[in-house]
């Protein structure tokens, strides 16, 4: 596979406001191994937030594959964890070498930091799921036969399944799974190659998995951006077992890249820019558990707008405008830039004011929780 020409960049800081990530370490099976977290924009202490795993391609890094997929804008807007691991020798075990339980066990990895995180961050073990472009799709279809006890959906951007990771693939639920992939790639055709399966191939493996007819919804999406020299067919299995799905975004003429990535990488073929993989890919993962499609109590709270008066303050604000209903008292938590609770009440009408005067000057922040929504706010505290 070719090495994606992405530049480096360095992110120092890490202070929540700044919705920037921080490089974790960790010892695994007696080997070093590092992963990039990201905390949404308007993440606080003790939410249960959704995880999402992004795994880079092969000779491509962890920090790369970040800033090319602008999956944390995605993360800030829509609230949940991105995390993007980091393979050994910039590469992953996603089933191109035998014995399949080779080493590294790079699925262990994966299974230790969704424990750390636990931990760490309290994230919904519902809710996590997988994406990954051309290695790291791979990786992320050998996570949904491997993992699926943990994993609730995936999405692979260029990468197809492996032939010994299809052989061995013994699920026992149904996976939901989103693929994207351009006709034109010659890093990994279209048609397959030696020890990978074809994308049409890896797309009726999965209509055998999870039980799916092969009827299907096709739609052309919009030509928004008419110079970059590709279209796209969104096409849709809905007819499956368990409510699951499996969806491919076909991308005529597309190469071997991440529709609307940062850069456009002009040896990896055209890059699609009608529509937003990270996006798209969020919106998939949002309507599925591990436990089946979403309910109205599982989907992620919508954000909605409050007011916060005065801000800055002495320490004593009005909050007004809150979504409020009678039978549902709105949870009240103010957190520091650590993280660290600071204060929490209960709101039981449209306006409530809290009092900060005992704290010490500087940046906190407010979250709102109830039944069906939730909103966030800067607090500035004089």
């Amino acid at each position: 596979m070719k090495k994606l020409l992405l530049f480096t960049m360095l992110c120092a800081c890490i202070c929540i406001t700044q919705a920037a990530s921080v490089t974790m370490a960790m010892n695994f099976e007696n080997t070093p191994r590092t992963f990039i977290i990201h905390l949404p924009a308007s993440f606080i202490a003790g939410q249960s937030l959704p995880l999402v795993f992004n795994h880079h391609g092969y000779t491509s890094n962890a920090s790369q594959e970040e800033f090319y997929t602008k999956m944390n804008a995605t993360s800030d807007a829509n609230n949940f964890i991105v995390v993007y691991p980091e393979g050994i020798s910039n590469a992953w075990n996603s089933g191109f070498t035998a014995p399949y339980n080779s080493s590294p066990n790079d699925v262990g990895f994966i299974s230790k930091i969704i424990d750390t995180l636990v931990t760490l961050y309290n994230i919904n073990t519902n809710r996590v799921y997988s994406c990954g472009m051309s290695n790291g799709g791979f990786q992320s279809y050998r996570l949904a036969c491997d993992l699926e006890n943990r994993i609730a959906a995936i999405a692979s951007v260029t990468g197809t399944i492996a032939t010994l990771a299809a052989t061995n693939c013994a699920l026992t639920r149904k996976v939901p799974v989103m693929h994207v992939h351009g006709t034109a790639d010659s890093t990994v055709p279209y048609a397959g190659f030696t020890g990978a399966y074809g994308v049409e191939e890896t797309i009726n493996f999965w209509l055998g998995k999870n039980g799916c007819t092969t009827q299907s919804d096709t739609v052309d999406l919009p030509n928004a951006n008419t110079t970059d020299g590709t279209t796209v067919k969104k096409i849709r299995y809905t007819n499956c077992g368990d409510g699951t799905e499996v969806l491919f975004y076909k991308v005529d003429g597309g190469g071997h890249t991440w529709p609307s990535g940062l850069i456009d990488i002009p040896a990896n073929g055209p890059t699609n820019r009608d529509f937003d993989a990270s996006q798209e890919i969020w919106d998939f993962f949002n309507r599925f558990t591990l436990n089946g499609p979403v309910s109205g109590v599982e989907e992620v709270t919508s954000e909605i707008e409050v007011a916060v008066f005065p801000n800055p303050s002495e320490g004593k604000y009005e909050i007004r405008n809150m979504k409020y209903e009678n039978e549902q008292p709105v949870n009240v938590i103010v957190c520091d830039a650590t993280g660290r609770k600071v204060l929490e009440q209960k709101a039981f009408s449209s306006s409530t004011e809290i009092n900060l005067t005992g704290v010490e000057r500087g940046i906190y922040f407010l979250k709102l929780e109830s039944k069906g929504f939730s909103a966030s706010k800067k607090l500035v505290k004089e």
